[in-house]
């Protein structure tokens, strides 16, 4: 009895897995900081936006995917550090609302 017990709890365990495995995707957006991407307004001029979010970052906001109106959290925050502020093209694993970056590059 412990034998099927055992079997049927691991074969749940595998079919739970493979439902919250996330989607693979390609955005293109903007790596902002969570407090001014949360806001509905520019908080600052498109020409100094690199220096804004890398003053926000460095007083503890997170890095953030602004796509659209859509605002994505990232899973793995040093992969984006370097685009702070740029427009970027990201592909990585989308899981709800938080996006694990396998790939970034400047988008010009």
């Amino acid at each position: 009895m412990k034998k099927y017990l055992l079997s049927g709890a691991l074969v749940l365990l595998i079919s739970a897995s493979f439902v919250f495995k996330g989607d693979d995707v390609h955005l293109k957006g903007a790596i902002e900081d969570s407090t001014c991407a949360a806001s509905k307004t520019q908080m600052s001029p498109v020409n100094s936006r690199v220096a804004c979010v890398k003053k926000c970052l460095k007083a503890g906001a997170s890095a953030v995917l602004v796509v659209g109106e859509k605002v994505y959290k990232i899973a793995n925050q040093k992969a984006v550090l370097k685009y702070a502020g740029e427009n970027v093209s990201v592909d990585g694993t989308l899981t709800n609302d938080t996006i694990q970056v396998t790939k970034i590059a400047e988008d010009k």
